[in-house]
C-alpha cells in the first residue's frame, strides 16, 4: 500500500497486489471506497463473498471487517478520510 495523496478531508491510498495474494482480515477506521484500476479480486465481507472487476467500485463501511483475495494482479485505489487507519487482524497483513 502506497499513500498518494490527503488533504483535510481524505486520504487516496493505491494497493498493487499479485494474482494469489490475499490482504488478511481487516478494518478501515472509516468508510472505504475502493475503486479497482486493473485486475480482479474477491471481497469477502459480512458472510458474502464479492467479486470485483476493473472499473468496479465497492463502500465498506467504517469498522466492518473484510478481506481480500486476488484473482488477476490487481490495482486498486482506496479512498478513506483523513486520519482513517487500516488494522489487520492478525500481523503481516499482507502476504503471497
Amino acid at each position: 500500500m502506497k499513500q498518494l495523496q490527503e488533504n483535510q478531508n481524505f486520504r487516496v491510498v493505491k494497493i498493487e497486489l499479485k494474482a494469489d495474494a490475499c490482504m488478511k482480515r481487516h478494518i478501515a477506521t472509516s468508510d472505504a471506497c475502493l475503486l479497482v484500476e486493473e485486475g480482479s479480486a474477491l471481497l469477502i465481507y459480512s458472510g458474502e463473498t464479492y467479486e470485483l472487476n476493473k472499473g468496479e467500485t465497492f463502500v465498506i463501511p467504517a469498522n466492518e471487517q473484510h478481506m481480500l483475495r486476488v484473482i488477476n494482479d490487481l490495482k486498486a485505489w482506496i479512498i478513506l478520510a483523513n486520519g482513517a487507519e487500516i488494522r489487520y487482524a492478525e500481523p503481516d497483513g499482507v502476504y503471497n
